[in-house]
């Protein structure tokens, strides 16, 4: 996944958008209430229960990956545009379950929508929250808190999904961790408009490393002043983008395949979201941008082709 980083444009240089600067310091009370969403505390409408979840591997495969991404959430305040403009835009497809919008690609489930009350500290927010595999939730918990993050809520149970704990880790960066009932999705090439890897967006990289080492055992490749790839048995997982922008939230950010990104991009502001970072070339041949959804939820897309294996999420 090095075409993600390697040519890829700083975080400091985001385009403005007007006079509206983009700042994404959410308050820290808003991960709970995001993560009580999946739980059914605060489902859209005023309608409490449990949300009716869907497994992260249909088939079930009954294996695991530590450190593999397994899953992403948007929360948002209005699915309906969401879907119209991830529908449009990436050709996902989306079926109702009780409060839960399952996301869906080649007729595989790749992701969820929850729609999540609005609040006055940030009006129309939304965000992908990613779900990373964990072999035993208890205890990354009980890691988490020795290392100075933060549990937010959890660990809990989370019907037809496993159990799951959102933390925040020791520099802030919203996290849910998961061990699913039925098993991780099977490694494989990402098909065009799935999830191709996550990055991370971190001020002190070399903090930020030392933590998921303890948390997962990766090991790592690069530069801790650039870019860093986390590796789990000689795997590709995830990697840690340095950014010292002080209005940029530490956080993981999710990255799309796509055949052409400008084509994309050309489209985003059409359909309501905004094109943050243009396109740029990568190092082999391929090319990334930073977007938003209407309701600024950050994702980056990717033209990308597999050169070995080990670049396959």
């Amino acid at each position: 996944m090095a075409d993600i980083t390697k040519r890829f444009v700083k975080t400091t240089q985001l385009k403005r958008q007007g006079n509206r600067r983009y700042q994404y310091n959410f308050h820290r009370a808003i991960g709970v209430i995001l993560f009580l969403c999946l739980l059914g505390g605060c489902a859209a409408k005023d309608k409490p229960h449990q949300l009716e979840l869907t497994p992260v591997a249909a088939p079930p495969t009954g294996i695991h990956y530590p450190g593999k991404f397994i899953w992403n959430d948007l929360l948002t305040d209005d699915v309906t545009t969401a879907k119209k403009f991830y529908g449009q835009l990436l050709g996902w497809n989306f079926k109702e379950l009780n409060g839960y919008t399952v996301v869906e690609n080649d007729n595989q489930a790749i992701g969820g929508m929850v729609e999540i009350i609005d609040t006055s500290e940030k009006p129309g927010a939304a965000r992908w929250l990613s779900s990373m595999s964990v072999v035993d939730v208890d205890k990354a918990v009980s890691l988490v808190r020795q290392e100075g993050g933060t549990i937010e809520n959890g660990s809990m149970e989370l019907l037809n999904r496993g159990k799951g704990a959102l933390i925040r880790d020791p520099l802030g960066a919203q996290l849910l961790l998961l061990y699913a009932t039925d098993g991780d999705p099977r490694d494989k090439e990402p098909s065009i408009s799935s999830w191709l890897w996550h990055e991370l967006w971190s001020n002190n990289t070399e903090a930020s490393l030392a933590f998921y080492q303890k948390l997962i055992g990766y090991d790592f490749s690069g530069d801790k002043n650039d870019y860093l790839i986390l590796l789990k048995n000689e795997r590709w997982r995830a990697g840690i983008r340095h950014s010292s922008d002080p209005d940029l939230e530490v956080r993981w950010v999710p990255v799309v395949r796509v055949a052409n990104t400008k084509k994309i991009a050309d489209q985003v502001e059409l359909l309501g979201g905004k094109v943050v970072i243009e396109p740029q070339p990568s190092a082999s041949g391929g090319s990334v941008a930073l977007l938003a959804d209407p309701s600024d939820g950050l994702f980056i897309i990717q033209r990308w082709h597999a050169n070995s294996s080990e670049q396959e999420n």
